[in-house]
């Protein structure tokens, strides 16, 4: 039997799936108490338990921050001492038909029906892959449009395998990075589709993905720039897309009717408990130094360099310049959105966000990076024998090192947060950690980075 093209990048999302859940079904992680519903999650998750098993908003059901000494929720106490949810419900969202059927679960007696028990952290898990094989279907449809059978699927196991993205479906499940992988995937494909031809129903779509978008991470608002300059190759197209968007008025208030609608809980939320509908949930101290971005850090630092330890992304920055010539419709829109999101990212006083395995910010935007990723690998490929060959090598070994990153942070020969150049050439290629590796790592100065000052604990 002759199969049907293209079925080489539908495989490579078969082959992920299966690897996720087989992965999943060996770590077993759901039955780890303190595991997947941990850290940044316990506020991405709050609304869920809140709402519907203790039927509290303003978490008066918790003491302190602790609830029979399982998780902290980290709220925002205002001046009025009330509890706010420090992240925004964009992910309870998407969380939320996965919880139903753990609650269920749990409710029969098979497990303390208290949102925290192993039922809701397999349903967390379950939710992560699911979300992932979403988005890279519609990553699929996208790359195909634009990319050869093969190179997409070599994308399709690159982004989720050989990247940092790795860590954030199997360990860290519930971390937001891979359902805004997926959404913004999503919305890519939607943007090209609506640009090919534009209806209400799409121009809807684009209106309630961009604020559920918006809603998860508030920067990530910036896919607005891939939507209002795809297809855009000149300052002449630029000025025309004004005067068309301006003549369709009525498609852009209906986009941001769509946006509006996906916030409206979340205002409500916040005007119940502060008075305001727009509020900062973040601590006061925790803002952007827009003035002090720290781009070369965020790209390079020895500590969380995003192309220090996921180097296979470095095909992707490079594959921006392919675009201009190879793919000139997606050239501005990716280049203008890959500048000013890292800006922003760059910018975050924390600009290695906290623990976790490299500088997983970037990861939401890897849908988008597989689009000049791709067309590097297709340049690749158009050299001359020997070229061709010294490239390929060189995009494999790379990859390879990336891949590597994920076995050596698993087993701490990468730290959190507190590398340093020693503690990484100590590592290299060296699976576990050495006698003298924690002597060599050095922790952030948090409470100067607070003000924008980066130095390492006890530096003058």
């Amino acid at each position: 039997m002759k199969l049907r093209k293209p079925y080489l990048s539908g495989f490579a999302i078969l082959f992920v799936a299966v690897a996720m859940f087989a992965t999943v079904n060996n770590l077993s992680r759901w039955n780890n108490h303190g595991a997947i519903i941990a850290h940044d999650v316990y506020a991405f998750y709050a609304y869920l338990p809140a709402t519907f098993i203790y039927h509290d908003l303003t978490l008066g059901f918790v003491e302190g921050s602790h609830h029979n000494g399982q998780f902290i929720l980290w709220p925002k106490i205002t001046e009025e001492g009330k509890q706010v949810i420090t992240a925004s419900m964009g992910l309870s969202s998407l969380y939320f038909p996965f919880f139903l059927a753990g609650h269920i679960y749990a409710s029969t007696g098979a497990y303390p029906a208290d949102g925290y028990s192993p039922p809701y952290r397999l349903a967390l898990i379950v939710s992560s892959v699911f979300f992932l094989i979403l988005g890279m279907i519609y990553l699929r449809k996208l790359l195909l449009k634009y990319f050869p059978d093969s190179i997409t699927a070599i994308m399709l196991i690159i982004i989720p395998l050989c990247t940092n993205m790795l860590w954030y479906i199997v360990v860290d499940s519930a971390m937001s990075h891979v359902y805004n992988f997926a959404l913004i995937s999503i919305f890519l494909y939607h943007t090209d589709k609506w640009h090919e031809q534009i209806t209400l129903k799409r121009s809807v779509y684009i209106g309630l993905l961009a604020g559920l978008i918006a809603l998860i991470r508030p920067t990530n608002v910036l896919v607005l720039v891939l939507f209002a300059l795809w297809n855009v190759r000149s300052w002449k197209d630029f000025i025309q897309r004004i005067q068309f968007f301006l003549s369709k008025w009525y498609l852009v208030l209906l986009m941001i009717a769509g946006f509006v609608v996906v916030w409206v809980p979340q205002m409500l939320y916040w005007k119940m408990l502060t008075g305001q509908y727009f509020y900062y949930s973040y601590p006061d101290d925790q803002g952007f130094f827009f003035g002090n971005p720290q781009i070369w850090n965020s790209f390079f630092s020895w500590r969380k360099g995003w192309l220090l330890y996921t180097p296979v992304m470095i095909f992707a920055i490079t594959g921006i310049a392919i675009l201009r010539k190879s793919r000139p419709a997606l050239f501005i829109p990716v280049l203008v959105f890959t500048i000013v999101n890292v800006y922003v990212i760059s910018s975050w006083w924390d600009w290695w966000y906290g623990g976790g395995f490299g500088l997983r910010a970037y990861i939401d935007m890897y849908g988008v990076m597989s689009i000049p990723m791709a067309a590097s690998l297709v340049w690749i490929l158009e050299r001359k024998r020997w070229k061709k060959l010294a490239l390929i090598l060189a995009f494999v070994l790379i990859t390879a090192q990336s891949t590597f990153h994920y076995f050596q942070y698993h087993y701490g020969a990468i730290h959190w947060v507190a590398m340093t150049k020693e503690a990484y050439l100590d590592s290299f290629w060296r699976i576990r950690p050495s006698e003298r590796f924690h002597d060599l790592i050095k922790d952030p100065d948090y409470v100067l980075a607070r003000k924008g000052i980066y130095k390492y604990e006890g530096e003058e």
